[in-house]
């Protein structure tokens, strides 16, 4: 019996997300790494005790893709060519516009929600949003000049 399209397609992508989610494991283990990838720091757990734990999923993994490249080579072949330069212009342009966001929230005045007091902060506050807002105005320019 063989799959159909979008059981190929599934199967590549159960491989995709199980490489995906053993990284995070990895990292979280090995280096402490958050796999939120914005939160504090986890503590790193001793070697031999993270290889006890990935070493089976290493071995999942690999088993996972060796059937995958049998019955969805195509698929798997497709999903693993890097996509263009444009499309990672157009991801670094969403991620440019997600720290413009966090930047522009440390205004005064959207930061008055948070409580209407900040004193003498409120000077340095539209001081380094005006810092910030510059370095920001560098890497567009970068960006849009790879567009």
């Amino acid at each position: 019996m063989t799959l159909n399209g979008a059981q190929r397609q599934h199967l590549v992508s159960a491989y995709v997300t199980v490489c995906h989610l053993l990284l995070q494991m990895e990292e979280a283990g090995f280096e402490g790494r958050s796999p939120t990838g914005a939160g504090s720091p986890l503590t790193p757990l001793p070697e031999d005790v993270v290889e006890s734990i990935c070493g089976p999923l290493r071995a999942l993994r690999q088993r996972l893709r060796e059937q995958v490249v049998s019955m969805a080579p195509d698929e798997l072949e497709e999903f693993e060519l890097p996509q263009s330069v444009g499309n990672t212009v157009i991801w670094l342009s969403n991620l440019h516009d997600r720290i413009r966001g966090a930047v522009d929230s440390l205004q005064p005045g959207k930061m008055r929600k948070y409580g209407r007091e900040m004193g003498d902060d409120e000077q340095l506050l539209a001081a380094l949003h005006g810092e910030l807002t510059q370095m920001l105005k560098q890497a567009r320019t970068a960006l849009d000049h790879e567009e």
